[in-house]
């Protein structure tokens, strides 16, 4: 403080002052500079009192629980975000050992492949393309090998030694698989090899020689493939122990967040009960009211009895469920038929209750009208229905001659059919498919024998069902007759076209005009088979015939 403020000398000159005179006035200035100081002192209380009670308020509680979730929130992204950048860099490593034994059991296949190339190239098989794809493949499964094992060597270089063996036992196949490849080029003959018995004996030597084990072609991919299944067992190590590592890490996440998410659950009920006690009942009960009559449904609880505003809403809103409830039970009678229900609108302004009113005085009349048509279409539905019912039996009959009909023809049509003994006393091994639609079918098969000739054939005759099997048994039995006689199929053709022709009245003498000609026919396949002279012959109308010899289809 300045000096002049409390009236004191300078040290200077205080000495030379007398006590008597000086004292008192300094006394009083002391005094002064108290009672400031108390001043001072009752501004920090009341502003103390203030913040405690701001405190304990509402918007306090608020705040604060917001500050809280904020707080969590935050935790939970920057420990997600570590947790996530962890577990993206294991992911990243888990991938590269899981490509690396991707690139290991690729090799592998090469070493198999190539073990069953080698073998392939040096046994020489027929034709010789064989043998050239042989060469072609083992040239293709040794280019790229060294540079695969390269970046299997970047993938893990802590197995140094399984990498040198590798690379060594590479090589080493490398030159006994140019040396069997040099012994045997493409295109060279197994007759040319099997002479050439120095050749044959290297050849042995390269793929397996048992006086110097270790050395052969078939021991270095032994080796190869055993260095290969060690380093794929690391690879497979490595993976799991980064898995386990991502699991831990993802346990130790959920854990966090569960934890995390409890605490903010059980602060958000904290506020939330601390913000309901504060909050006014009586608006939560209006507006809970509110939301049960939007929804059709009367409250399940008492309004408050008041005399503001909120008590006089109350009373409203009595008054409007009251004349829902009076709607919905008047709308309820209307609809089981009570068209002497009563209903009083809530006032003259009340639309919906006389539109109610009217409601139920149209449909009223609209009931009567409805059971007046109901009885007449009922009248009209009884008359059909007996119709219907006369019309089923009828129809129930004739099906059933139709399918006694059917039966009939299907047993005589299987009578003429060759069964599978008869078939066999023609040929030993024989099979026929025959798979009618509708129980009989104009199709057949035919087999017959005359002397040292077998012979066979394949009949369509046109039409389906019972006109179709009428069709087959006049083939059939004019095949019967000609086969007595005929072994040639084309004769046979000819013969069973001009019965067909004469039976069905389709030649030029039969006297019938062009329109009262029956147009059926039948597609026909026939083969006949001389044993003795091993001989086969066909003839056809509409109906090819294939021989399969040897994986290739031949028409005939």
């Amino acid at each position: 403080m300045p000096r002049a403020f409390w009236n004191l000398p300078s040290p200077k000159t205080a000495p030379k002052l007398k006590a008597s005179k000086r004292w008192p006035s300094y006394r009083t200035h002391c005094s002064t500079k108290i009672e400031l100081s108390g001043a001072k002192r009752t501004s920090r209380s009341w502003k103390g009192n203030e913040m405690r009670q701001w405190f304990h308020s509402i918007g306090a509680r608020i705040f604060a629980g917001f500050g809280l979730f904020i707080m969590a929130l935050a935790v939970f992204f920057i420990l997600t975000a570590r947790t996530t950048r962890d577990q993206a860099s294991l992911l990243e490593q888990s991938m590269i050992w899981d490509q690396a034994k991707g690139e290991v059991s690729k090799l592998l296949q090469r070493v198999e492949a190539m073990r069953a190339y080698a073998l392939l190239a040096a046994r020489l098989p027929e034709p010789s393309h064989l043998h050239v794809d042989a060469h072609q493949s083992l040239d293709r499964l040794q280019m790229g090998f060294a540079s695969k094992l390269e970046v299997l060597r970047k993938a893990a270089p802590d197995q140094s030694e399984t990498h040198e063996r590798l690379f060594k036992h590479h090589i080493a196949a490398d030159a006994l698989l140019d040396a069997l490849q040099g012994l045997v080029p493409p295109g060279t003959r197994k007759a040319e090899l099997e002479v050439d018995f120095d050749r044959l004996w290297k050849v042995d030597e390269l793929l397996d020689n048992p006086f110097s084990p270790g050395s052969d072609l078939t021991s270095r991919l032994d080796s190869l493939e055993t260095d290969l299944v060690t380093l794929e067992a690391h690879f497979s190590q490595s993976a799991a122990i980064t898995d386990d590592a991502v699991q831990a890490s993802g346990q130790r996440l959920d854990t966090l967040v569960r934890w995390i998410s409890l605490f903010v659950l059980l602060a958000g009920l904290g506020i939330a009960g601390g913000v309901t006690r504060a909050i006014r009942q009586p608006l939560l009960k209006v507006r809970a009211r509110l939301l049960y009559l939007s929804r059709g449904i009367d409250h399940p609880f008492s309004m408050p009895d008041r005399k503001d505003e909120i008590g006089e809403m109350a009373r409203a809103l009595d008054r409007l469920a009251e004349g829902l409830r009076r709607t919905r039970e008047f709308s309820a009678a209307v609809g089981q038929g009570q068209f002497d229900a009563t209903y009083t609108p809530l006032s003259e302004e009340d639309v919906l209750g006389k539109t109610l009113l009217a409601m139920r005085d149209d449909l009223a009349s609209y009931e009567k009208e409805m059971e007046a048509k109901v009885e007449e279409r009922t009248e009209i539905l009884s008359k059909q229905t007996a119709q219907l019912e006369a019309q089923g039996d009828e129809i129930g009959r004739l099906y059933n001659d139709l399918t006694s009909s059917i039966d009939y023809a299907r047993r005589i049509q299987g009578a003429i059919l060759p069964s599978e003994p008869n078939r066999k006393l023609i040929f030993d091994r024989n099979f026929v498919l025959y798979m009618p639609r509708d129980g009989v079918s104009g199709d057949f098969p035919w087999f017959h024998k005359l002397d040292a000739w077998r012979m066979f054939a394949a009949v369509d005759c046109t039409g389906h069902g019972v006109p179709g099997a009428f069709m087959s048994l006049l083939g059939h039995n004019a095949l019967q007759h000609i086969g007595k006689v005929y072994t040639k199929p084309g004769k046979i053709l000819d013969r069973l076209n001009e019965l067909a022709r004469n039976v069905l009245h389709r030649g030029e003498d039969s006297g019938l005009n062009a329109e009262d000609q029956v147009p059926d026919g039948m597609d026909i396949g026939l083969i006949s088979i001389n044993l003795e002279e091993g001989t086969l012959e066909y003839a056809g109308a509409n109906s090819p015939a294939y021989i399969v010899r040897k994986g290739e289809v031949i028409e005939l």
